[in-house]
């Protein structure tokens, strides 16, 4: 070992040690994780200056390719370690949209001095004080440790401690030979993943972030390695006929250990009972202790009709997840023809409210949001007095209640469905989109990350994570966030949309008219893609463009419904704050979702100081 590692680092109570690779707190000794460690050692080594994020993931993850959430999670960890909060960092700063900056006082101490003065000490035959201690009391710990000691390995040798506490269940593989059957496979693994994610003590990837895997040749250590979990569960699914065949096993990531393995042969009728059977399987392996309300949760499943769960799974997984108005409207008349087959099966429900809510949104507009929302919430209810656990249902309500500016009950349907399924990675997203409306901006911020812990590949999540940091005036790393996601997928409407608005409130107009322009090609000329579009080129100095668009729109409003939002954008850019605000009128008469962020949307700047406009505020409860 080099002399220079001969030292460590003091800060606050803090001593952290490179020799040892240890960090002590008061002289005991805190549990960190390798990564973390080395982490907190770059940051105190750099202490006062600001380390960029591509340079910490070099010098951390050197040689290895590892997403940015891996760098979030571990600064995380040491921020709840060294006892920052959200509001107050003694020691690790964010610096927006760079890095991260150790912004606590650093000394810098020799091993060398202590090391010649115990030496000194040992010849003269002194007893340093804690030996002298040690000695005396000795006799008097012995036999606790003894004790403690056998009692430790009793328990161990009965009850051997389990080191999986979070897990993820790869797609399982669709061996019918018909790739036409995929969509059932698919909706098999995520109904494994949702049942898996309502057990409390568990930490469970989403769907999203399972489904990137999806015919991957990457070891399972590399996997785990990637998406950070100690656990996977894969397996396979035949269906003929009306039986169901599933083989799954558990495997230990770290070991390649395979801890359980079973095949399950059922009727289709019975499948919710076959998912729910593998659920508790797994959570005995793992040690999980289930509360009574889980229990009887997995206990208490009734049969389905197999033609209802096949039409639910082709909406949810052939449909659904496309989020244009054609395959929305596909989707809706599938879960309709569910809900025909078996009247008792709430998650068809649950798939109306999320296409009717979806089809209101400013993005999409193809139904007027009070029309959306009174459709949505009847679903949702009626899914939840079928089945009063769902947490899908309670998200769904949360939503409508948020953009009928019902502020409290929204926030008590979201907590419900939090607790009920707490890796619910939509629900913690959609909540954050709540946050921000309120101008709980820290909070927005935190349900956003949380979200994308739990669904770190999917792109929705970070396209609304764009969203809310433009809201929160956090341009650049808005930007940042956005064209990785259109990295990702170039067809992506919703983050071109959002990119536009970004690049709009930031003042880059050329960038935001060329995102609005490609949200517009993608959507078909939808009215919201308009209106982004509208604003970009009125804040362009590009006039007689934007006084098209209008024209459009209004033409577009005799035959189809279009969001007065799309027209409040168009005449903010061109600043025409009389006819914003008329616009703005009709927005609020109809609920629109757009209204719910009148508190914090950078665009709505310029009217801000209106007395209008804070009368619109009080009005909606802001």
């Amino acid at each position: 070992m080099s002399e220079q590692k001969q030292h460590f680092y003091a800060f606050g109570p803090f001593r952290l040690d490179p020799l040892k690779r240890r960090l002590l707190r008061d002289g005991e000794a805190l549990r960190l994780t390798p990564k973390a460690f080395d982490l907190l050692l770059v940051l105190v080594e750099e202490s006062g200056r600001t380390v960029e994020k591509d340079k910490l993931l070099e010098r951390v993850w050197a040689g290895t390719i590892v997403e940015e959430n891996n760098l979030n999670q571990n600064i995380t960890t040491l921020r709840k370690l060294l006892g920052d909060s959200r509001h107050e960092s003694q020691y690790i700063a964010t610096i927006p949209g760079v890095g991260y900056r150790f912004v606590a006082e650093v000394r810098k101490e020799e091993f060398t001095q202590r090391r010649k003065e115990e030496k000194e000490d040992a010849k003269a035959g002194v007893v340093p004080p804690e030996r002298r201690r040690m000695i005396r009391y000795a006799p008097l710990l012995l036999v606790p440790l003894v004790l403690a000691g056998l009692a430790y390995a009793l328990y161990t040798r009965e009850k051997p401690r389990s080191a999986i506490s979070s897990i993820m269940v790869l797609p399982l593989e669709n061996l019918s030979g018909d790739p036409a059957e995929e969509y059932f496979a698919d909706g098999m693994t995520d109904a494994l993943i949702g049942d898996l994610a309502q057990l409390g003590g568990l930490h469970v990837i989403s769907r999203t972030s399972s489904m990137h895997y999806k015919g991957t040749k990457k070891s399972l250590a590399q996997i785990a390695s990637e998406i950070n979990v100690d656990a996977v569960v894969e397996g396979t699914v035949q269906r003929s006929g009306d039986r169901v065949v599933v083989r799954a096993q558990l495997i230990h990531a770290a070991t390649d250990r395979h801890v359980w393995v079973q095949t399950y042969t059922r009727d289709v009728r019975n499948v919710l009972d076959l998912q729910s059977e593998i659920a508790q399987a797994v959570a005995r392996e793992v040690q999980i202790q289930m509360t009574p309300g889980e229990q009887a949760r997995f206990t208490s499943r009734r049969p389905v009709q197999p033609k209802a769960y096949d039409n639910y799974l082709q909406g949810r997984y052939l449909y659904w997840n496309k989020r244009t108005e054609e395959n929305l409207n596909k989707a809706i008349e599938l879960f309709q023809n569910a809900i025909k087959e078996d009247a008792g099966y709430a998650p068809a429900y649950v798939g109306l409210a999320d296409c009717y809510n979806a089809l209101s949104v400013v993005q999409i507009s193809a139904l007027p949001p009070a029309e959306g929302r009174r459709r949505a919430e009847e679903a949702a209810t009626k899914a939840l007095e079928l089945d009063s656990g769902l947490a899908e249902a309670y998200t769904a309500l949360g939503y409508i209640n948020h953009y009928n500016w019902n502020w409290t009950a929204a926030e008590q349907y979201f907590k419900r469905a939090l607790e009920l399924n707490p890796s619910y990675a939509n629900a913690h997203n959609v909540y954050a989109g709540y946050l921000m409306s309120r101008g709980r901006i820290d909070e927005s911020i935190a349900a956003s990350n949380r979200a994308r812990e739990l669904d770190p590949f999917s792109l929705a999540i970070s396209a609304q994570r764009g969203f809310l940091l433009e809201n929160a005036r956090r341009y650049d790393e808005a930007i940042e966030q956005l064209r990785a996601v259109t990295a990702m997928d170039p067809n992506h409407y919703q983050a071109y949309w959002v990119l536009g608005h970004t690049y709009a409130a930031n003042g880059q107009f050329a960038e935001a008219v060329a995102a609005a322009e490609k949200a517009v090609q993608l959507s078909e000329r939808a009215p919201g893609a308009l209106g982004m579009l509208g604003l970009a080129y009125g804040l362009a100095e590009r006039k007689a463009d934007a006084l098209k668009i209008v024209t459009e729109l209004l033409e577009l409003n005799k035959t189809r419904y279009v969001t007065p939002a799309a027209l409040v954008n168009v005449y903010l850019g061109l600043g025409d704050k009389e006819q914003a605000f008329v616009w703005l009128e009709k927005a609020y008469q109809e609920r629109s979702n757009y209204i719910a962020y009148l508190k914090v949307f950078p665009i709505l700047d310029p009217i801000r100081n209106d007395r209008r406009f804070a009368d619109l505020v009080k009005k909606v409860g802001l």
